[in-house]
């Protein structure tokens, strides 16, 4: 019965899934070269060895390299094969391996030969059974690559800590087992692959409000939808196909935005990117759920909905996240200013300038960015990332004068007669001024003007030289004042 159950059970299967393996498999081959169905020799049944069939997730050119084991977020994947990964998705060629009697539905899951070395003593019993994609094992460590801690081997934790606990915990139900229970773990298997391919715990305990907020915007956008199309104020509320949209849009489109990759970053990060993500996602929701509302519900009903509700929810999923970005940003520069902070100018207003005002205004708390000087006298008065663009190099008294400017950040090798006039005007104000460029780990990144660098370098070695020995002419006529002093006393 059993064989008869996963012979039948992997036919209808596969003929099934055949549409959804298609278009996975133009995914795969347009996200990344190489095959689409990676095959890996494991041990089957009292040790026999055979070909198990998955989707490829990791680039077709890793091989053996890295750790035998999948852990969260494996950088080894590919874009697609992270997807694949969390629903479980690329195990559907087994469905393959079921129907040549390589495999059940049901049983312990196969090791490749890597582990092969573990199936002694108590632990050989395991490929007494028939090895399968369910079973108890699949359902307790669905999320296996969830459980390997940080500060670990993730190989040499699975073979001490996680391989016995699967081992025994699968030796102690296939004693037992029969096919109609087996029924049941297939059935737990589809349930649980389904509903774990989303970190549940994660998305409602960091991102419930604004799931709520999306809920409510999609609920809102199809009934103003249908208002706009149809104009039938005095029927939406008891309107069959109107309370037919109200549920199935917001259970189509959300996970759609959770699929998506629309609720992995915090809000208050909500960027351009991040924009793009929730219109590419948001499109493909609507699109999807008026495709079933259309072809299961309501043939007749217009193909505007979609559009109209898309057009509509739209601004009402962005506004509240661009207000919530804006209200953290706000708390967070109020939070700075109660600390002793070092008032920083930045010179280079370009790419590197840009990048250094988002790592000040994001990474450090005690430092805060006035603005910037660039020696291009038409970027005067504009803004980069929200901070004034105030002169140039003549305007550093000005500027320091009006806003006591702590240190002066060049994001560039100045020429050597710059280097000297900028240093002895922030001399003469009691500025410190740092040349990033000359800085570990900036020195060894940098390529170009090395010669410039190398002599801005003798030169700030040269000016530290002479500021020794002023310190030390200073300390030593302190010390003759002392002495004379206290022979004075002493007389």
């Amino acid at each position: 019965m059993k064989r008869v159950f996963d012979f039948l059970g992997a036919l209808i299967g596969l003929i099934l899934a055949l549409p959804l393996l298609l278009l996975i498999a133009i995914i795969v081959k347009l996200d990344s070269p190489g095959p689409i169905i990676f095959s890996q020799v494991r041990l089957g049944k009292n040790g026999k060895r055979f070909k198990v069939h998955k989707i490829r997730k990791f680039p077709a050119n890793t091989g053996q390299s890295g750790s035998g084991v999948t852990v969260a977020g494996d950088v080894r994947m590919t874009r697609v094969g992270r997807f694949l990964e969390r629903s479980k998705l690329d195990e559907l060629p087994q469905l393959w391996n079921i129907l040549k009697g390589e495999m059940s539905f049901v049983g312990p899951r196969p090791e490749s030969l890597r582990y092969a070395d573990l199936f002694k003593g108590e632990f050989e019993a395991v490929l007494s059974y028939i090895p399968g994609v369910f079973g108890p094992n699949q359902i307790a460590f669905r999320n296996e690559s969830d459980l390997y801690p940080a500060d670990q081997n993730p190989e040499a934790y699975y073979r001490t800590v996680l391989f016995p606990k699967k081992a025994r915990r699968d030796i102690s139900y296939f004693k037992r087992s029969n096919w109609l229970r087996d029924i049941q773990w297939v059935i737990k298997g589809v349930w649980v692959s389904v509903l774990g391919a989303i970190h549940w715990r994660r998305i409602i305990g960091l991102h419930a409000g604004i799931l709520l907020v999306d809920i409510l915007a999609v609920e809102a956008a199809w009934w103003l939808a249908y208002l706009l199309r149809y104009s039938e104020l005095n029927q939406i509320i008891l309107s069959p196909l109107v309370i037919s949209g109200a549920w199935l849009y917001p259970l189509v489109v959300v996970p759609v935005l959770l699929l998506g990759g629309c609720y992995q970053r915090p809000v208050r990060h909500f960027g351009i990117g991040d924009a793009i993500r929730l219109l590419k996602s948001a499109a493909v929701g609507w699109g999807l759920a008026t495709f079933i509302f259309l072809a299961f519900f309501y043939r007749s009903q217009s193909l505007l909905l979609g559009p109209l509700g898309l057009l509509i929810s739209l601004p009402l999923m962005t506004s509240p996240r661009l207000w919530y970005r804006d209200r953290w940003y706000k708390k967070a520069r109020r939070n700075k200013n109660r600390v002793n902070q070092k008032h920083i100018l930045i010179y280079g207003a370009g790419d590197q300038g840009s990048a250094l005002a988002l790592l000040l205004e994001h990474g450090y708390h005690r430092a805060k960015l006035i603005g910037f000087l660039d020696d291009n006298a038409e970027l005067r008065g504009r803004y980069i990332r929200g901070y004034k663009v105030y002169g140039v190099e003549r305007d550093i008294p000005a500027i320091h004068a009006q806003h006591r400017i702590d240190q002066l950040w060049l994001s560039f090798v100045p020429e050597k007669l710059k280097y000297r006039r900028i240093q002895d005007r922030c001399a003469e104000i009691g500025i410190e001024l740092i040349i990033l460029p000359l800085i570990e780990p900036f020195l060894s990144l940098a390529e170009k003007r090395k010669v410039e660098a190398k002599t801005i370098s003798e030169l700030a070695l040269e000016d530290k030289k002479d500021q020794v020995k002023s310190s030390q002419r200073k300390t030593t006529a302190t010390i003759t004042q002392l002495e004379d002093n206290g022979s004075k006393l002493t007389h």
